[in-house]
């Protein structure tokens, strides 16, 4: 039998987001710059070993992007890890052990500029992901109860993407409003609906199967306009670390400021709502904690209203992806402005 996922009820999902849309979600993530590799002991083998995948691990996880090895810089870097290491720790779990590591930030950040590949911010979107399974003709929802390791692979995995996930908790409520079916051919308008105690940006449904001994994950995102379905096939704990990372690369896609696309040393943006010095100092300091913005200054400041140059070490569309996905800003938009020259404006929302 041949499974597919349902399309035709795809085109309802635009207006099903009209009703499910509010201020886009984002979870900052604090640990960019660490990695957790698997060792089989502690030696110093293993440790050499760890240090190389987590060395190349973030740099993909800080600019979501797959890291060509080959690349000089690579080679150059690898004449030297530990001078980018600031720290590592084992650590043990119930299936693997661990060796924890955290790198410099200015060396990771030189290494990605040097090969012209731009750094992901870390404010980024919370991703729900409905998983199923089929095994033994019987198709079910992943729970932690039933699957732990799946969970545990998952939770691992998204630490080391630096890609903030959650699992439904598949109780009584969600299990009257989704199906095993639903999922499986990603039914929108139920996952949706589903979905919505979540408050995710990102909508993931997947469905995990076997054939003549070949494990497969089939996901597709659920409310992001597009119905593209991605293959992964081998072992079942394999593929299972792989859906993390293959998620993240395709929502960095997004997210992630071209590399060919010159970086912007600063632009002028203009904030309304800021009350007194206490709303502009938090907003000075949530705008410090974007990875896309180096410093900034006041130029203007008259009631409300603040005009602040940023000093930027990305192209600025990566700054507006960024403030897309804060809550506590949202765009001003005048459809009257010639669209090459609008001024950035924003409603700064915090209280």
């Amino acid at each position: 039998m041949e499974y597919k996922f349902n399309t035709l009820k795809n085109a309802l999902i635009f207006t099903l987001l009209l009703v499910f849309s509010k201020a886009l979600l984002a979870v900052e993530v604090t640990d960019l710059y660490q990695y957790k590799a698997v060792v089989d002991d502690k030696s110093q083998a293993q440790q050499r070993r760890a240090n190389r995948v987590g060395f190349i691990g973030v740099l993909e996880k800080v600019s979501g992007r797959s890291i060509d090895k080959s690349h000089p810089a690579i080679g150059d870097a690898f004449k030297n890890l530990s001078r980018f290491v600031l720290k590592y720790e084992y650590e043990e779990s119930l299936y693997q052990t661990y060796l924890k590591i955290r790198y410099q930030p200015q060396l990771i950040d030189g290494v990605l500029n040097e090969m012209e590949i731009p750094i992901w911010g870390n404010r980024r979107p919370l991703t729900l992901i409905w998983l199923a399974i089929e095994e033994d003709v019987q198709r079910s929802l992943v729970t932690k109860e039933d699957y732990p390791q799946i969970f545990h692979l998952l939770d691992t995995n998204s630490n080391n993407a630096g890609l903030p996930i959650v699992m439904p908790l598949l109780d009584l409520e969600d299990r009257m409003n989704l199906t095993v079916t639903d999922v499986w051919a990603n039914f929108p308008q139920q996952i949706l609906n589903a979905s919505r105690r979540y408050e995710p940006e990102v909508i993931v449904s997947a469905r995990l199967y076997q054939r003549e001994n070949v494990w497969h994950l089939d996901w597709q995102f659920t409310n992001q306009g597009t119905f593209q379905l991605h293959q992964l096939k081998g072992d079942k704990l394999t593929i299972i670390g792989e859906l993390v990372s293959s998620i993240s690369t395709q929502i960095a896609k997004q997210y992630a400021s071209l590399g060919e696309i010159e970086v912007a040393s600063s632009v002028s943006v203009r904030f309304f709502g800021v009350k007194g010095i206490k709303q502009l100092e938090a907003l000075k300091t949530r705008l410090r904690t974007l990875t896309q913005v180096d410093e900034l200054d006041i130029s203007f400041r008259q009631g409300e209203r603040v005009d602040l140059v940023l000093y930027l070490n990305a192209h600025v569309d990566s700054l507006k992806k960024a403030l897309q996905l804060d809550s506590q800003f949202e765009i001003i938009f005048d459809p009257f402005s010639h669209q090459n020259t609008q001024q950035l404006e924003y409603q700064w929302l915090s209280q």
